[in-house]
């Protein structure tokens, strides 16, 4: 009977000593997270110092959105050598790179012989409340696979940070992205973020202003522009946003004793500087700007002013603003030449892919 009262006493412990999970959300986010981890890759490779030429680990992280391939970041692989992907239960593969998107800082990866152990399923970014609950999944520095949680912090525009390492370049077509106070740390750009039903609202891109948790916010690339850009690169090779064909030069650059020489009241906007042939802006006779044999500017090109009717502040917000639009649709520019307001009207198409 002692023996008996002891077995009892013991499983009552053991009973109570059990985790629990004391409500239906906290069920359900837990069962979320067991299907979605097998389908959570590191992905990494070696990188080149240009400086010292030493070759160094470099990661991050990428989900399975078919049966063999990847999405990550642009940024994670630019320059690797030697691509790998990593699955939460340690075993590696060889990786290759399917297609990139420079633009919107995405890459596909593909992987041989291996069937994804698990694939996410992609939900929509359109109308989400700030306040939601996310999900970040991923392999923060470079470590095991990680969850992290935090809240839709807020939807808008592209704050681009000052990062001196960063190619400019990369990602220069983002326009609106979500944010989020989850914790973000280096190796988890291209994570998945997911809502509680498991679905992919976003990817892991940056954080403004350092790691999250350190006064910092992340910064995701919505579902339907990542899913827009994967469906694009499997189908034509290469994305398929609006293009003006043109460089462009942020009119703060230029002299104000200039700007008012040509009767511009602001620095807001920006100059042609270039124009790409067989490009639409070549194909409206948009006006570049002429420079000496050093260089030196001799004669402004058109001042691009606003896009379909809005202001835009400088070069970024005109290539943001283009990159919203399709081939065959049609993009108004306002623009500033000899003193005076001119409209265009240019029918978009796809960068071709040595402009990528």
């Amino acid at each position: 009977m002692r023996l008996l009262l002891v077995l009892v006493l013991f499983g009552s412990l053991v009973v109570a000593q059990a985790p629990r999970l004391t409500s239906p959300e906290e069920v359900a986010r837990t069962e979320v997270i067991r299907r979605a981890l097998p389908a959570v890759v590191k992905v990494q490779g070696l990188l080149k110092d240009p400086t010292s030429g030493n070759e160094s680990l470099a990661y991050g992280s990428g989900f399975f959105y078919s049966t063999n391939r990847i999405v990550t970041a642009y940024h994670v692989v630019d320059g690797l050598r030697g691509l790998s992907i990593i699955l939460s239960d340690g075993r590696a593969y060889p990786a290759q790179i399917f297609a990139l998107d420079k633009g919107i800082d995405l890459a596909i990866l593909q992987v041989q012989g291996l069937v994804a152990p698990a694939m996410l399923t992609w939900g929509s970014s359109q109308n989400l409340p700030p306040g939601m609950s996310l999900l970040v999944l991923g392999f923060p520095m470079g470590g095991r696979s990680l969850v992290l949680a935090g809240i839709l912090s807020g939807v808008g525009p592209l704050e681009v940070a000052e990062d001196e390492t960063r190619n400019p370049e990369i990602g220069a077509e983002i326009g609106e992205v979500l944010y989020t106070d989850a914790r973000i740390d280096v190796g988890g750009s291209g994570g998945p973020v997911l809502d509680l039903q498991g679905r992919v609202v976003g990817m892991v891109n940056s954080v403004l202003g350092g790691p999250s948790g350190i006064g910092g916010i992340g910064v995701v690339l919505p579902a339907n522009l990542v899913k827009q850009s994967v469906q694009d690169l499997e189908r034509f090779g290469a994305p398929q946003r609006g293009w003006l064909g043109v460089s462009m030069i942020d009119l703060k650059e230029l002299d104000p004793v200039l700007l008012n020489r040509l009767g511009l009241l602001s620095d807001q906007g920006a100059m042609v500087d270039k124009v790409e042939f067989a490009s639409p802006a070549r194909q409206v006779g948009l006006r570049a700007a002429q420079r000496d044999q050093r260089g030196k500017l001799k004669a402004v090109g058109d001042v691009i002013l606003a896009v379909n009717g809005k202001a835009v502040k400088n070069k970024n917000d005109v290539v943001q603003a283009v990159a919203r639009y399709r081939p065959g649709d049609k993009v108004r520019l306002t623009v500033w030449r000899d003193g005076r307001k001119l409209e265009f009207t240019l029918t978009m198409i796809a960068k071709p892919p040595l402009s990528q």
